[in-house]
């Protein structure tokens, strides 16, 4: 029981790191946050512009304009950046460096962990090339399943870490993938349903009434990208921190 209760004390200490860090970073960090929200708003600006919130029938005629959807490209690369700076901006706080010194970045690890994680992951997609017919769905999932450790390969070359060894990046990793699988959805989802959901209800709302909830919207993303990058800090530094602890004293057993 006392290993259960530890093992509980922990997960609620994580989650709890995780919470606040998703808030704070918008105090802490603006200018990471701002990576996103500030496409995201010029994005909201060009659809009142073109008139997308008048009815749903326009909103829809107008879902592939081009020029919405050149604020569109901004706006997505904007969300990727403010994943990754967001992770980096904690590791940062608690390591030491600065989150915009691309030059502590590991880029060898970085693109080696990327490079993995796309082709081990998609190995589904040249099933049909080789066998001539879909994958097992058993296939796809042991696929998607071993592809999961180098996310941790990518987030050791994002953060620096070079001490690391690889092998327990691939081998040791297990425990807290499953920890940032648990976190990356406590907050995102619900977002992401609230995100959907001022675009309904801005749908021929007065025009006051569309500039409020597009801002409001535009801070929606904002912390819908934080939490993504404290799930990603959470998860690998308590990784980082047990592993470092193993390697100090020899003690097989981690924990969250």
């Amino acid at each position: 029981m006392t290993a259960l209760a530890a093992f509980f004390r922990a997960l609620l200490s994580a989650i709890g790191d995780y919470l606040t860090r998703t808030v704070t970073l918008f105090r802490l960090g603006p200018a990471v946050a701002a990576l996103v929200v500030i496409p995201e708003f010029a994005q909201h600006a060009a659809e009142i512009h073109l008139g997308m919130f008048d009815s749903v029938a326009i909103g829809r005629s107008l879902a592939n304009d081009p020029l919405r959807w050149a604020f569109g490209y901004a706006k997505l690369a904007g969300l990727v950046l403010a994943f990754l700076a967001s992770a980096r901006f904690w590791w940062c706080r608690a390591h030491g460096g600065r989150w915009y010194d691309i030059r502590r970045i590991g880029w060898g690890r970085l693109l080696l962990g990327f490079v993995l994680f796309m082709a081990i992951g998609s190995a589904g997609e040249l099933f049909p090339l080789l066998a001539h017919r879909a994958p097992p769905l058993a296939f796809t999932i042991v696929a998607s399943l071993l592809s999961l450790p180098y996310l941790f390969v990518m987030l050791a070359g994002l953060f620096g870490d070079r001490t690391t060894p690889m092998k327990a990046l691939i081998a040791r990793s297990w425990p807290w993938l499953l920890l940032l699988a648990l976190l990356l959805p406590l907050v995102f989802a619900p977002l992401s349903w609230l995100h959907g959901m001022n675009h309904r209800w801005a749908m021929g709302a007065p025009a006051a009434a569309v500039w409020a909830l597009m801002v409001f919207d535009s801070l929606v993303v904002g912390l819908m990208a934080s939490s993504v990058g404290a799930a990603l800090f959470t998860a690998y530094d308590r990784f980082f921190r047990a592993n470092e602890t193993k390697r100090e004293t020899g003690d097989d057993k981690t924990g969250i």
